[in-house]
């Protein structure tokens, strides 16, 4: 996270995606390749969480407890749901993301979740590799049922390559006990986006 994006204030954003744009899918070029969750990853994804920036202020034990209460308390899920992008010429992992769910009502909705991609590996086309794995997982569990995110207005450069996917954001529609800051967001995000991004967000903002 650079020093521009430390400073944009936190206002909660929800995305949904009805329609999934498969001229964004990027396959896992040969360099790379998707690896799921296992007994023990809980490490690495928290190292790569902390490099991308997420979490600053809390402890490892910290991190490490909210990784348990979300995702440990039924490991059948985690091993099917939580996807990391592993760099075959380092032999490391610097990617992951997560096709989880979560409750809208009395109905289950999948959720893209806790994307993050480490410093080095940015701008190489990784993040648009997990998220092309994660949308045709949903695909495939969930049919064409609506995908939706929680990002924030740091995540300015992410929300535009959710927008490629089809995402669009929302102006009232959320998700389990995520709150929507719809108009507070979007003036921030109108003075750090690209103005054609930007233009492309508001324009495609679904109620």
């Amino acid at each position: 996270m650079n020093l521009l994006e430390k400073s944009i204030p936190y206002k909660s954003i929800i995305m949904r995606c009805d329609s999934i744009n498969r001229n964004a899918f990027s396959e896992a070029e040969e360099c790379f390749s998707i690896v799921k969750y296992k007994p023990g990853m809980k490490s690495v994804w928290i190292e790569i969480q902390k490099a991308a920036g997420q979490f600053e202020g809390y402890s490892d034990a910290d991190i490490a407890d909210y990784f348990e209460k979300t995702f440990l308390y039924d490991s059948s899920e985690i091993d099917e749901r939580c996807f990391f992008l592993k760099d075959n010429v380092e032999e490391a992992c610097i990617g992951t993301c997560c096709a989880w769910f979560s409750n809208k009502g009395k109905r289950i909705v999948p959720v893209l979740h806790w994307l993050a991609v480490v410093p080095t590996h940015r701008n190489r086309g990784c993040a648009r590799m997990l998220i092309t794995y994660v949308l045709k997982y949903f695909e495939q569990k969930y049919g064409n049922q609506a995908v939706y995110l929680h990002t924030q207005p740091e995540s300015y450069q992410a929300i535009k390559l959710y927008n490629d996917f089809g995402f669009n954001i929302t102006q009232e529609d959320s998700y389990g006990h995520a709150v929507n800051e719809y108009e507070d967001a979007m003036e921030i995000l109108k003075e750090v986006m690209n103005s054609e991004a930007y233009k492309r967000l508001k324009n495609t903002a679904v109620q």
